[in-house]
């Protein structure tokens, strides 16, 4: 076009739940289950090559694609659930499921590719996440396609707690966007006493069977000081350039009103 032009559209969405709940001596169980309706002019703006990405979390939103300038144009539905058991004792969530789909009455081909929310069956959204007690954490997320076959993508988290030692992995794996990449990271912090702490986390990228980086800091803080001294050591993915290597020292003040900080 040669010329200034506008287009003025609108999106009309319908939000609607039932929670549901049943408790005992020791657990209160919740099922909650959700649908999203959304109803909006055929038009959508071209950004199937955005690598915006859909989620458990996002697809129930009004603007769930992120773009300020265009609109999901059709209908579509986004539904599922969440079932969550709670400790009533220390008001710990033992054990959180949550799983959606979207079905689109036709296809739109101008969406994001990201968990096949242009198609007219989406992936199957899920994260399931774990916690037995204070010393074990679990969690996982993925996007299985609508073959149950193929996964877009998957992220499994663990964190582990000894006395004052926490040690936590982080495994990401994604195969729907034209950035495919996978890595393994892992944190683990001692903490000394109130005031002193040592930590050390490294990342390996799996895609490329190289690690990244590795950083190892100890750390004095009390109410007005937080004193810092890192070494970082980062990694390049051509094997024959030199890795970044460095020390840093950090000093902060904080302030006696925190609110402020």
């Amino acid at each position: 076009k040669n010329k200034e032009s506008s287009y003025v559209s609108g999106l009309v969405q319908f939000n609607s739940s039932l929670p549901l709940s049943k408790s005992n001596k020791n657990y209160t169980k919740l099922l909650n289950p959700k649908l999203a309706l959304k109803i909006a002019p055929n038009y959508t703006k071209d950004y199937r090559n955005k690598d915006n990405k859909i989620d458990i979390n996002n697809i129930y939103s009004l603007e769930r694609n992120a773009e300020i300038d265009t609109i999901e144009g059709g209908l579509s539905i986004a539904y599922g659930s969440e079932y969550s058991v709670i400790n009533k004792k220390n008001s710990l969530d033992v054990f959180n499921f949550k799983i959606a789909n979207n079905l689109r009455l036709n296809e739109n081909n101008d969406l994001p590719r990201n968990s096949q929310i242009d198609e007219k069956i989406s992936s199957i959204l899920n994260e399931v996440a774990f916690q037995p007690n204070e010393l074990i954490k679990i969690n996982y997320k993925s996007s299985i396609k609508n073959n149950f076959d193929d996964i877009n993508y998957e992220n499994f988290i663990t964190e582990l707690k000894i006395n004052n030692l926490v040690t936590s992995f982080d495994y990401y794996n994604q195969n729907e966007s034209y950035n495919k990449y996978s890595y393994l990271t892992n944190t683990t912090q001692l903490q000394i006493d109130e005031f002193n702490s040592l930590s050390f986390s490294t990342r390996k990228n799996k895609t490329k069977d190289l690690t990244e980086y590795y950083k190892l800091s100890y750390q004095y803080k009390n109410d007005c000081l937080l004193a810092s001294i890192e070494y970082n050591k980062e990694y390049y993915s051509d094997r024959d350039v030199k890795p970044d290597e460095g020390i840093f020292l950090k000093l902060t003040i904080i302030p006696f009103n925190k609110e402020d900080y």
